[in-house]
């Protein structure tokens, strides 16, 4: 997908300009007003799509493994103390001879 989009703004790179290409991918300029408008449509759709779902999906991806890296206790461990917490106290311990 990332060669696609790499291999689209290349291609446009080259037909209409790098700045327009640029312009043309972030949505600053429209598509239809560039010339040869044939490749700078695609390029547009994928500035609008593709980039943001390629983005989202690193995203996605780095805060999994953040979370993944800090997850320190399995969950029987957890339900293991939890049950503990949960269980009544035991009986009082017997009180000393009086005094």
């Amino acid at each position: 997908m990332l060669t696609m989009c790499g291999a689209a703004y290349v291609l446009n790179g080259f037909l209409i300009g790098w700045a327009s290409a640029y312009d043309v991918l972030t949505g600053i300029t429209s598509p239809a007003t560039v010339r040869p408008q044939w490749c700078a449509w695609p390029l547009s759709l994928i500035g609008w799509a593709a980039i943001p779902a390629i983005v989202g999906a690193a995203a996605g991806y780095v805060i999994t493994e953040q979370i993944q890296a800090h997850h320190a206790r399995e969950l029987s461990d957890v339900l293991d103390e939890l049950r503990r917490l949960a269980d009544p106290p035991g009986p009082p311990p017997p009180s000393g001879s009086g005094s």
